[in-house]
């Protein structure tokens, strides 16, 4: 009888201030320090350090420095802690970008119904994309990927639309050494890799040949919101229903959905 996987969950914390061996601890102390007033009325350094289980010389430099960045309050008279307006706006922006991802899938659903394909929607950080939500297609085969999931951009054509704009150097400051491949089809250098991103002269389109995963293919387009790229929308099928006719349609709507989802990121002041 096969075993069963163990579940590990990643969003609770140590209740004190002692960190796993992966976590960094003095990161974890900040957080620790913002959660634990967020969570009360107000608390004096003592109840804090209490709570914590931390020293009060290693809390105060930490509280001063979140109060010099509006992250907390500290009231004059009686030195009681809470929680400042640049917490609650980071805290808000979350839930502001939450809503317009929601919004965004609402898109990416019909794009999916239209097409009966896999839609993502990514950003680029740093040298790779992350996608930011997904719509599966409901054909039984499914291309594995998830929410929060990190791949090379150079090997992607979400990520080659979100480069769209870069220029050969800033390509070859992102990437300095060699791209390693990832299947018989990844593009070998940076040089290739500008020209294949700009091989559609007529429009933004970027193309993915089964260059990060086998017989698998992907359209994706840039999304601008005041002439700069925010993030890039993406079809990935499967090679054996790439005909003329399905390409065709997928950048049809691809451009179509777009253009809409591009309008909702600026009315709705999408950041990330």
């Amino acid at each position: 009888m096969p075993s069963k996987k163990k579940l590990i969950k990643h969003d609770a914390l140590p209740s004190d201030c002692t960190p796993s061996p992966t976590q960094h601890k003095p990161t974890l102390r900040v957080i620790k320090i913002l959660e634990t007033v967020a969570g009360s009325n107000g608390l004096t350094l003592s109840q804090i350090a209490t709570q914590l289980d931390c020293p009060k010389s290693t809390l105060t430099p930490i509280l001063k420095t979140l109060v010099d960045n509006n992250f907390l309050l500290c009231e004059d008279e009686s030195l009681i802690y809470t929680i400042g307006k640049q917490a609650f706006i980071i805290g808000n922006t979350y839930q502001h970008n939450g809503d317009i991802l929601t919004l965004i899938k609402d898109q990416m659903e019909t794009m999916s119904s239209l097409c009966k394909e896999t839609i993502h929607l990514g950003i680029l950080e740093g040298n790779e994309i992350m996608y930011l939500q997904k719509v599966n297609s409901p054909k039984p085969l499914q291309l594995i990927s998830s929410i929060g999931k990190r791949l090379p951009a150079y090997a992607t054509a979400l990520g080659k639309a979100l480069l769209y704009d870069h220029s050969l150097e800033d390509l070859r400051q992102l990437f300095p050494n060699s791209l390693p491949p990832l299947t018989e089809n990844t593009i070998p250098t940076v040089d290739a890799l500008y020209q294949d991103i700009h091989k559609d002269a007529n429009d933004e389109f970027t193309y993915e040949e089964e260059e990060i995963t086998k017989y698998a293919r992907c359209i994706a387009m840039p999304l601008r919101v005041n002439n700069q790229i925010v993030a890039a929308l993406s079809i990935s099928f499967i090679v054996f229903d790439a005909t003329p006719e399905h390409i065709t349609n997928i950048k049809y709507i691809l451009r179509r959905f777009g253009t809409v989802i591009a309008k909702l990121m600026e009315t709705k002041n999408f950041q990330y």
